[in-house]
């Protein structure tokens, strides 16, 4: 899919030990402007896992690998990590879909500690995560527990007195153009206003899905000492234009994702007291509405079919503690929808050390009904050879409907050679059932899958010099429905500051080559038979220059013009172009 905002490494972030500090540096306020109580106490975060994982893989990226990690969608952004397909009818604005291990929709989203659940009607349960916004997030950090993706946003954030700006300006193929813009300030008195929005369009003149969306976003509140008082609000308002299906063969279906006009709302009050990423006790307490509204005059299917507006609120209570390693929290989440309440409360406990890291988490009906309890440990004997494991048990409240308990074990180890990290695993599902993404086919059922194994493999590391290499790869042992059989990535990488020529580190340039391919994809079509698209493999490419806080970059994706899909029936974009700016500074 689209990346845009590009050249971040692909080597870790880790909780406990980064491979190396950021290539990239960070803009920061000059020196005659930060004065004596300039710098004010942070906002409150929500919590995040910290769940073990083997060196070398990206679990957590902060707001500047964000932007640098050519991604300008969430799906995008997830593609990079290991067990994540990624579904698509087209370009940015067409319909999309995520699978965890080859399962559509065991990926969870939370936003400053709020479950971002599917309310569309029509996405059959399964939530279009290029629907979420990432380019006003601060952090992404992800949960890799071996039945589902638990996926923790945490929005932009200033500490400064010192306004700071930034704005984005992109352009490229498909008529696609894209504009951003931040403020954000700090009072003397401990006070907060950030504001912040985006506007874009695009147009697919082959197979459309295309359209433009103008997304905002705002923060007002108090943060002072321990305590964060504040109010927060995320809104896209967005068109898409009809997907047209079967352009390679079969008679062309005009409208075979109608069209879209509405809307998309997340937000939340909230009193927090403490730092979860600290040591020590901390509290939040939310209330937070989310909703999602169709304004079109003549919603397709009729008003009368298809419910065109649907919202929800959501109260969670949080505590936790984190001391000597260890981290222990609870959480109480109340859903209100329809009428209906539901409540969902959690434990999670992790502990870490030198020689070993476990994590264990535990909820009783979330937003499916389903109990969960997963376990995870790191070994790690020598600096040099890790191993872990983790293990999922989901419970469905209705078996009849959501299939039988399931169970998901994962096997992995790492061993550094000669600098470079070397990764093997084995992952085994039992049998399931999973929903199909009818947003693109209403023939994309439920389906009961059975029981699979997995062998996943993947190298990272430096070549020589400023040029580095990363392959990760898995193959499963048999085809299945909504699961490529193989799919694997490779990347060959430059990053340099020419520290040697340029002393003042104002400078960065990195660029890369990619190939990605991905198997021939199976799904089920009307009448009882199944539906697929060709294996294929890409080439893309990335360029990114740093002149102190602007970036220039160009980005072009398809190289070679592969005409292929994702989806059955839905062609993919050719040869994409995207270049622009991004700038940031201090006023």
């Amino acid at each position: 899919m689209l990346c845009v905002g590009l050249g971040a490494p692909l080597g870790a972030q880790e909780p406990r030990d980064s491979v190396k500090a950021d290539t990239t540096a960070r803009p920061r306020a000059p020196r005659d402007s930060v004065v004596k109580d300039t710098v004010k106490s942070p906002i409150a975060v929500a919590p995040r896992a910290v769940m073990p994982e083997i060196r070398r893989r990206r679990v957590v990226w902060d707001r500047e690998a964000i932007f640098s990690s050519g991604a300008v969608t969430l799906p995008d952004l997830l593609a990079q990590v290991p067990g994540v397909t990624g579904l698509h009818a087209g370009f940015i604005a067409s319909v999309s879909a995520t699978s965890w291990y080859g399962e559509p929709g065991r990926v969870r989203v939370y936003l400053d500690g709020i479950e971002l659940d599917a309310l569309d009607p029509r996405e059959g349960g399964i939530r279009d995560l290029g629907v979420i916004q990432i380019w006003s997030l601060e952090e992404v950090a992800v949960e890799r527990a071996a039945g589902e993706l638990r996926v923790h946003l945490r929005s932009w954030r200033v500490r400064l007195t010192t306004a700071e700006t930034r704005t984005d300006i992109v352009t490229g193929s498909e008529n696609t153009n894209l504009y951003r813009g931040f403020f954000g300030k700090r009072m003397q008195s401990g006070g907060v206003l950030q504001l912040a929005a985006q506007q874009y369009s695009t147009t697919s003149v082959r197979s459309r899905g295309d359209g433009d969306g103008l997304a905002a976003f705002a923060r007002i509140g108090v943060a002072r000492g321990r305590l964060t008082i504040d109010a927060v609000a995320n809104r896209y308002g967005r068109t898409r234009n009809p997907t047209i299906r079967n352009l390679i063969f079969g008679t062309p279906d005009l409208e075979a994702i109608p069209a879209f006009k509405g809307r998309e709302l997340a937000a939340y009050l909230r009193a927090a007291w403490g730092d979860p990423d600290a040591d020590g006790l901390w509290l939040q307490a939310i209330a937070a509405t989310t909703s999602h509204v169709e304004t079109a005059e003549d919603p397709p299917g009729g008003a009368a079919d298809v419910d065109t507006a649907r919202s929800q609120s959501q109260y969670v209570g949080a505590v936790g503690f984190t001391k000597w390693g260890a981290r222990i929290s609870a959480t109480g989440r109340l859903r209100s929808q329809h009428g209906e309440q539901r409540i969902a409360p959690a434990l999670r406990a992790s502990w870490d050390n030198r020689w070993v890291s476990i994590a264990g988490f535990a909820e009783v009906g979330g937003p499916d009904s389903t109990d969960r309890q997963d376990a995870s440990v790191l070994i790690t004997p020598l600096s040099w050879l890790h191993a872990g494991a983790s293990h999922s048990i989901h419970t469905p409240e209705d078996e009849l409907a959501r299939g039988p308990a399931r169970t998901t074990s994962r096997a992995e180890a790492g061993v550094r050679l000669w600098g470079r990290w070397v990764t093997g695993g084995v992952v085994r599902r039992s049998i399931s059932r999973v929903s199909g993404p009818i947003a693109f086919d209403t023939a994309f059922g439920s389906v009961a899958l059975a029981e699979a194994r997995g062998v996943e493999a993947s190298i990272s590391g430096k070549l020589f010099g400023p040029l580095s290499f990363e392959w990760r790869g898995i193959q499963w042992d048999a085809d299945e429905l909504y699961r490529p059989r193989t799919e694997s990535f490779a990347e060959l990488r430059v990053a340099t500051a020419l520290a040697r020529y340029l002393k003042r580190g104002n400078f960065m340039l990195t660029a890369s080559v990619q190939h990605e391919y991905r198997d021939a994809l199976e799904t089920p079509a009307a009448g009882g038979g199944t539906q697929r698209t060709l294996g294929v493999g890409t080439y893309s490419s990335m360029l990114d220059i740093r002149i102190g806080t602007a970036h220039i970059f160009w980005y072009n994706r398809n190289l070679t013009g592969k005409v292929y899909e994702s989806v059955p029936g839905y062609l993919m974009p050719r040869m994409v172009q995207l270049y622009g700016v991004r700038w940031e500074f201090w006023n």
